[in-house]
């Protein structure tokens, strides 16, 4: 069910009129109304309809918002400019069929309020990446307020952000947890040359083979500013961070504590680092069997 929404709108001349605008009523708006329309929004109610954002995605405009109500039943594609913004307690749920939410091309999205839920990851090049969110063919993606949770893919449980084109993904005052990869990167996969920058987020209790939390492959720049990697596993390295060679990880304000590796020391409980870190008032603590691997490759790192 959708239902277009503009808060204010100028109808005639100068008189401004709030108006309630329902389903197949319209009013035009004039030149002199440009911040009314750029509060219009489309509003999709999953809970009448759960396949509703799907059309909706499907015929929405560069550049257009989409307000979410109840649980949207997925998996979603986006290939143009676009804003979701969860009403409430909005859920996009994959439904186990690919990943959640694919964004490709080089396109701007912007997904806040939301949780994304229930994605298994989409093909490219033979594996499986991206259960919740994949990032692919250089588009920038923002996550804000929303939890990214109960998804599973071969590579980026819970993210992908491939290399091709340089794709980019924030990700703000938000969560990342309980995801798992049967191969690398159970949390959040950073693909060759590609960035992620973390803020005020968590990531945690993620499972991987390699990075239970998060692997930075070889050109990827990951940092995390005022975050938290926290509680993952991984069956062989990498515990919480897995940066691999010619990669670069930022840590500010930031902390590594309490994640897992299961081969013994030198694997990484904390971080396994192979590239570059820069570490500012940042801790790695408390992860097992060792906080950082190799020994002395992450300053201020011991044990």
């Amino acid at each position: 069910m959708l239902e277009r929404v503009v808060r204010v709108v100028r109808c005639q001349g100068t008189r401004m009129a709030a108006v309630a605008v329902t389903t197949g009523a319209v009013c035009v708006i004039g030149p002199a109304s440009a911040a009314a329309a750029a509060d219009a929004r489309t509003v999709v109610n999953c809970k009448d309809n759960p396949a509703a954002l799907r059309t909706a995605i499907a015929g929405a405009g560069a550049g257009e918002t989409l307000g979410v109500k109840g649980t949207c039943i997925g998996p979603f594609t986006i290939a143009r400019n676009l804003t979701v913004v969860g009403l409430k307690d909005a859920v996009l749920d994959g439904n186990y069929a690919s990943s959640a939410v694919a964004v490709t091309g080089a396109v701007r999205v912007h997904l806040t309020h939301l949780t994304i839920a229930h994605g298994t990851g989409t093909v490219v090049n033979g594996q499986v990446f991206g259960g919740g969110i994949l990032n692919n063919a250089g588009g920038t993606v923002a996550l804000t307020d929303s939890t990214v949770r109960n998804n599973a893919a071969q590579f980026g449980g819970g993210i992908a952000n491939l290399a091709v084109g340089g794709g980019t993904v924030t990700v703000t005052r938000s969560r990342v947890r309980n995801n798992m990869a049967s191969i690398s990167a159970g949390g959040i996969f950073v693909g060759q040359n590609s960035t992620l920058a973390l803020s005020d987020s968590t990531v945690q209790d993620n499972h991987a083979q390699f990075g239970g939390g998060i692997l930075n492959d070889a050109g990827g720049r990951v940092t995390l500013s005022g975050s938290a990697v926290r509680s993952n596993s991984a069956t062989a390295n990498g515990g919480g961070i897995s940066n691999l060679q010619g990669s670069t990880l930022t840590l500010i304000d930031s902390r590594v504590e309490r994640n897992t590796t299961g081969d013994g020391p030198g694997s990484g409980g904390g971080i396994l680092n192979l590239g570059t870190v820069a570490s500012a008032q940042s801790t790695v603590r408390d992860n097992n069997p060792d906080n950082c691997a190799p020994a002395g490759s992450v300053g201020g790192c011991t044990g």
